[in-house]
């Protein structure tokens, strides 16, 4: 997220055009700066780069409408540092989505911010909005239970305890918190009983995995910084109060719970790897990068090298991410990385990693050579070439129009409300990015074509994609940092089919997570996974969408339960919302 300190990430009024003109010749290409004293230009690199991908023009059906108000979604991300800048306030929050009361509409829990020390200020609780359908949302948040009114930072959801109810899981500043699903509407802090509260700890992303394939999900933590309020250093930026930055702390390690079958976990945090390495996590997920039947994670650091912890199988797990080509950008840069989302998005059947950065970074695309080796194809396929001077934060791959490739939505905004005082290439609130795939993974921006709903300009950090009005398309809701969130309904019409999967696991977890799914259709091969945690320290798309495009049918359907079990589904028709038992 940010550079080694605040006041030397930034580019200022002094040194801008300069610095500018070497991020241009280094990364081959990004707009260049203009104010009142720069003569106008013609193409920018970022333009022409942008142009020369692949992707097609945007259908003029693709239609993405802010129904913010008619949402009826109050809430209002928080938080107060009283002026005294803790880097705590810049890194929150993210958001999740479950159908926590199992009626087929898939509801969306908030973070929220807290006031720093939490016992100096009002509770502002974290937020669960039940779906009412048509996308119309209730506040359920205290029949619920569900108030945890730390600062909350990541969360994952999952059916840890297989009782056939989602739980929730959240990282704070401070204690973290279980939320145990009692199948009745309300919830249950668990957190000591089950061994995974914590203490004091920043937490960042999280995410519930099944590591040694025994049927029950296992949970990792990733951490922050060290005594980020106790070790507060004060930072000016061109005489502005401003952030410090994660190398003016100490790091912590993350964790890796061991689930018990209980309900309780024990820390395997040594025994399985994880302990031995430390740095400043943000987003992490767990996914089978090489594609041998077991689940890895990758962990985004900010400002630091990443970590791909590679499973061997028994939920022992080794660092590779230097050997792989994941723990750099292309040009062997650390990166301020926030959030990390995966998806095929070539179409050759193997997961490739999209990772969000901060200022003056491109995004990257972790492209898979197809053995679970990766290269930067940022520019390659432009993925982002046009975000180089926001910070990125939320991102999810989806099929916006059903034509059955994984396009691309980005949460974008700063995290310094004084930005635009000493750095005239972004600015606290910007617009979100809407990224269409051409079909071949080549990338292209459509935000100012696809609708209203990337017309709103804040600073946003979660972002979550589901079929919120089951109508057959994914919408998007983002969280905006003290701000309401902003509600996206698609209203896309293109003539193209679709076929959504619900997942419930015996041998494996209930919910299927870690399982990975291959619809075959035209001839074509769509790959996914079930995930808990991913983007930005959140979590959705546990219910599997595929676009099937003008196929009325899935010829076949693959599924590679998390225990090793195969399934296969064949002629399975289109339009329809999906049951699938394991056999």
């Amino acid at each position: 997220m940010f550079l080694q300190t605040r006041h030397d990430c930034l580019l200022t009024r002094v040194s801008v055009t300069i610095a500018f003109a070497l991020v241009i010749t280094s990364l081959g290409g990004c707009e260049p700066l203009k104010d009142s004293k720069t003569e106008p230009q013609a193409a920018s690199t970022s333009d022409k780069l942008n142009q020369s991908t692949k992707g097609s023009e945007p259908p003029e059906s693709i239609a993405l409408v802010d129904i913010t108000t008619q949402s009826q979604i109050n809430f209002v991300h928080s938080y107060d540092g009283h002026d005294q800048r803790y880097i705590v306030e810049a890194v929150g929050s993210g958001m999740a989505t479950l159908d926590f009361d199992s009626d087929g509409f898939i509801d969306v829990y908030f973070l929220n911010g807290a006031s720093i020390p939490v016992e100096s200020g009002p509770r502002t609780p974290n937020a669960l909005y039940r779906n009412l359908g048509q996308m119309r949302f209730t506040d359920v948040t205290q029949p619920s239970h569900t108030e945890d009114a730390l600062f909350s930072l990541g969360v994952a959801v999952a059916d840890y305890d297989s009782d056939g109810f989602s739980d929730i899981f959240v990282t704070n500043f401070g204690p973290n918190c279980l939320l145990r699903n009692n199948g009745d509407g309300t919830f249950e802090d668990v957190s000591m009983i089950a061994g995974i509260g914590g203490s004091d700890q920043l937490g960042a992303g999280a995410c519930f995995l099944d590591a040694d394939r025994d049927g029950h999900l296992d949970l990792f933590v990733g951490n922050y910084v060290q005594s980020p309020v106790e070790k507060n250093i004060k930072r000016t930026t061109e005489g502005f109060p401003s952030y410090p930055g994660p190398l003016d702390f100490k790091t912590d390690p993350d964790f890796l719970f061991h689930n018990n079958g209980d309900g309780s976990f024990s820390d395997y945090s040594a025994t399985s790897g994880i302990l031995e390495h430390s740095s400043t996590s943000m987003g992490c997920i767990a996914a089978d990068f090489d594609d041998d039947g077991d689940t890895d994670v990758f962990v985004v650091n900010d400002v630091d090298r990443n970590f791909l912890f590679e499973n061997d199988g028994t939920g022992k797990f080794v660092e590779v991410g230097i050997q792989r080509g994941m723990a750099f950008s292309g040009d062997g840069k650390r990166n301020g990385n926030m959030g990390v989302d995966c998806a095929d998005v070539n179409g050759d059947g193997t997961l490739d990693f999209f990772t969000t950065t901060f200022s003056n970074e491109l995004p990257v695309l972790y492209k898979n050579d197809g053995f679970g080796n990766f290269v930067d194809a940022t520019i390659e396929y432009g993925a982002g070439v046009t975000l180089l001077p926001h910070a990125n934060w939320g991102a999810a791959f989806f099929d916006v129009e059903n034509d059955g490739d994984q396009d691309l939505v980005i949460a974008n905004g700063h995290t310094d409300p004084n930005v635009s005082r000493w750095a005239y290439t972004t600015a606290w609130k910007v617009a979100n990015t809407m990224l269409l795939n051409g079909g071949d993974g080549h990338f292209k921006d459509i935000s100012k074509t696809c609708g209203s709903g990337f017309e709103p300009v804040e600073s946003s950090r979660g972002v979550v994609v589901e079929d919120f009005d089951a109508d057959g398309d994914s919408d998007i809701i983002f969280l905006n940092a003290l701000a309401r969130p902003t509600v996206i309904r698609n209203d896309s019409k293109p003539s193209h089919h679709w076929l959504q999967l619900d997942l419930k696991g015996k041998t494996s977890s209930r919910d299927g997570i870690g399982s990975r799914v291959t619809v075959e259709v035209a001839g074509k091969k769509i790959v996914k996974e079930i995930h808990s945690g991913r983007g930005y320290q959140s979590s959705f798309g546990q219910r599997l969408h595929f676009g099937l495009s003008d196929a009325k049918s899935a010829s076949k359907i693959h599924i590679r339960w998390p225990n090793g079990d195969n399934q296969i589904l064949v002629d399975v028709a289109s339009e329809q919302i999906l049951t699938i038992v394991q056999p």
